[in-house]
């Protein structure tokens, strides 16, 4: 059987054309192939996407070739092609250079008439399946998968995804220039506001990328989610050493989520000095509070040297683990005063030089951390018993899981990448706009065109979260 496609155009002149798309021929034969295979498929795409690209390309030459004022033809001065890279492969335009008219003033002598209308050579919609696909998968994986399954450019390669990819999470920090870094006003202009919605919750926690310059060495990556019972959850991150928007980024997560400034809102972080000023800035009704999991963590810690001490002398031993048990308990009963004064009673045991524990220097230098860290941040220190009896979140486990969530399943951390502070950073930009389901719409907002009336929440396949 034989297939012809034909595409057939109606201008606005009310002409009709006519143009042989693709042919096909099918045998009827048991081994024929049924329906399109993917090449045939793939070089339709290519096809109809040429003819289609380049009558709208005629069109828009045929109504800019007179100037808009005198209405009289202008000069032509040449013409030279336009390489349009699209999802369904490069579209070679020419594209007309003319002449100004004497009536307008102009800086230059001639014009290319597509510049304007194609200010960029890749357009919108492969722009944007490379920043979420690359934000999903590996740069080379992204290649292959384009390549798999459209007609796309064959010398496609991982760099030119990831140089698009920097260039979408640039226009992303631009767009917080006019977002402010905190939330402004005062009590009397917050009361007149609507009733809030449920409070939010925000965990702050960090974690580690090897750094491409120095593989020995990693660099701190901050990532924050936040979260209530009536919306879905957001997330962001950044490398906080290059980024000098912080402030606004995590306000601009909040306000997606519906933040008003009279909605009560608690912070979580593990209590290091470089998310206090980040989030005691934000917000002045905030309520933070230290995190329990990093609490809890380090006690596992001094529980192991209590064990160490006991095999060596038993006596102080269990002296010192009960010391360490209450003060536990002191602390999640908010009681920082006698947490306190139990550390330094350990802290005066382990002076004792006649102990024959190898490790005694080190427990009581783990001892001395533990009781800087608990006074540092004795004001973040709440009554733990009763937040967790009254169902409040105590923990920042769930941000852990958006480390792994954001950072590791993409900086694939069990091979070791290497990054760049400013290559991790945007692709952070690109995957938490991806997986707070907001890259379309920033795309949408770039570039209006790419809105359409049937447009759902997205029209590409919703790829698993892989590496």
């Amino acid at each position: 059987m034989q297939f012809k496609i034909q595409v057939v155009i109606d201008d606005e002149q009310g002409g009709t054309i006519t143009e042989d798309v693709f042919s096909l021929d099918k045998p009827r034969n048991e081994e024929a192939a049924v329906g399109l295979s993917l090449y045939e498929s793939k070089r339709l795409l290519k096809q109809l996407q040429k003819i289609i690209v380049l009558q709208q390309a005629n069109q828009y030459t045929r109504a800019h070739r007179c100037c808009p004022h005198c209405h009289r033809k202008r000069r032509i001065k040449g013409s030279y092609d336009l390489q349009y890279r699209t999802l369904f492969g490069i579209v070679p335009i020419s594209n007309l250079r003319l002449h100004h008219c004497e009536c307008e003033e102009a800086k230059t002598k001639t014009f290319g008439v597509l510049n304007d209308w194609l200010s960029e050579h890749n357009s919108p919609e492969l722009q944007y399946i490379q920043a979420k696909w690359a934000s999903l998968m590996s740069y080379g994986l992204t290649v292959d998968l384009l390549k798999d399954l459209l007609p796309v450019n064959e010398s496609l390669n991982a760099e030119t995804v990831r140089q698009h990819l920097h260039r979408t999470a640039v226009r992303q920090d631009e767009l917080l220039d006019q977002q402010p870094r905190f939330i402004s006003g005062c009590q009397a202009q917050w009361a007149a506001l609507p009733r809030p919605d449920k409070p939010l919750t925000v965990g702050i926690d960090g974690g580690y990328v090897r750094d491409c310059r120095d593989r020995k060495t990693n660099f701190e990556v901050i990532v924050a989610k936040s979260y209530s019972k009536t919306r879905a959850p957001k997330r962001l991150g950044f490398v906080q050493k290059i980024d000098s928007k912080s402030g606004q980024r995590l306000l601009a997560m909040l306000t997606r989520q519906g933040l008003q400034p009279n909605q009560q809102i608690t912070f979580l972080s593990d209590g290091a000095d470089n998310l206090r000023q980040l989030q005691f800035l934000m917000h002045p009704e905030a309520d933070h509070v230290l995190d329990w999991f990093h609490v809890a963590m380090r006690f596992t810690v001094l529980g192991q040297f209590a064990k160490g001490l006991c095999t060596t002398d038993p006596d102080p031993g269990g002296e010192l683990t009960d010391l360490l048990e209450s003060a536990k308990w002191y602390l999640w009963h908010g009681n920082v005063k006698n947490a306190m004064d139990k550390f330094d009673y350990c802290y005066c045991l382990l002076e004792d030089e006649d102990l024959h524990y190898a490790n005694r220097l080190k427990f009581q230098k783990t001892i001395e951390d533990m009781l800087r860290y608990i006074d540092n941040n004795r004001h973040l220190i709440p009554n733990y018993g009763e937040k967790y009896r009254y169902g409040e979140t105590i923990t920042t486990s769930f941000v852990e899981s958006t480390v792994n969530e954001v950072v590791a399943k993409r900086m694939v951390k069990k091979q070791q990448m290497q990054w760049s502070p400013q290559g991790a950073h945007c692709l952070l930009q690109t995957r938490t706009a991806v997986l707070n389901d907001e890259l379309r719409e920033q795309f949408e907002q770039w570039y209006p065109a790419m809105k359409t009336k049937t447009q759902t929440s997205e029209l590409t396949v919703n790829l698993p979260i892989a590496a």
